[in-house]
Formats: C-alpha cells, sequence, structure tokens
C-alpha cells in the first residue's frame, strides 16, 4: 500500500509541474534554436503528412502538416520516443472532429497490430528542422 501511496504522490507532483509549468517555454527552448513560437491549433488538409520523434525526448512528436511545415507537439501518455520511433500509423482523436488539433486532444499511437497508444496534447510549436544547432548537438540522429 505504501508504494502505492508513493507512486500516487509522485505522479501527482508530475501533474502539478505540468499544469503549472504551461506558460513556460519547453525545456532546453533557448538551446535548441529549432523551436519556433508556440501555436494554439494546427489544421490539417485531411491527413497529417508526416510525423517522427525526436531523439533523446519521450512525449514528444514532430507533426508534419505540408512540404515544409513541422510541429513539435509535446504530449502526456505513453508516448516515449521508442514507441513513436516505431510506430507504423499515428492519428489524431480531436473536440469537434475537423481536421484541426489543439491543446487537449488525443494523438493515437499504433506501434503494433491491435494496440494503441493515446497521448493528450499539452502543447504545440512551430519547428524549423533547418535552424543551427550548437556543436554539442551533432550527434543527433535525423530520422
Amino acid at each position: 500500500m505504501m508504494k502505492l501511496a508513493t507512486a500516487f504522490a509522485a505522479g501527482l507532483s508530475a501533474a502539478l509541474i505540468s499544469v503549472t509549468g504551461f506558460a513556460q517555454e519547453p525545456e532546453g527552448a533557448g538551446a535548441d534554436p529549432r523551436i519556433g513560437k508556440e501555436v494554439r491549433n494546427i489544421c490539417f488538409g485531411q491527413n497529417i503528412n508526416g510525423w517522427k520523434g525526436v531523439k533523446g525526448e519521450d512525449d514528444v512528436v514532430l507533426l508534419k502538416r505540408s512540404v515544409s511545415d513541422w510541429y513539435r507537439v509535446e504530449l502526456a501518455g505513453a508516448c516515449d520516443y521508442r514507441v513513436l520511433r516505431s510506430a507504423f500509423a499515428i492519428g489524431i482523436d480531436s473536440r469537434p472532429a475537423g481536421g484541426c488539433v489543439s491543446r487537449g486532444d488525443v494523438i493515437i499511437v499504433s506501434d503494433s497490430p491491435g494496440f494503441d497508444r493515446r497521448c493528450v496534447i499539452t502543447k504545440m510549436y512551430e519547428w524549423n528542422e533547418d535552424a543551427a544547432l550548437g556543436d554539442d548537438d551533432d550527434d543527433r540522429e535525423e530520422d
């Protein structure tokens, strides 16, 4: 019972940090020039044109809207880098259904047949893959 209470308290602390940190920039935003301004929603024509994880970051997915429009989407749930990298399908459960996603909508990741993970969108940012990284980031993998 004590382990359960400790796990609950740790989870509650993480949830409170997530809620109170809403107005802050993403962790490492100053160090990563690829992260642009925060956006309220992302509207897709009909489908997501592509996605990929960010190496070394869990609960973050990059969504491609058009040929050159990428967005960094931060998530709450079980959508770690390994899951996103091996996913064979990704979808969005938005309210109301209409082609645009915003904070509180759900990303659905299928990483094996019959098993979907649901992760809630917490923040979204413009993403510029071509922005220069520092010398210490040269070993980042391009997926």
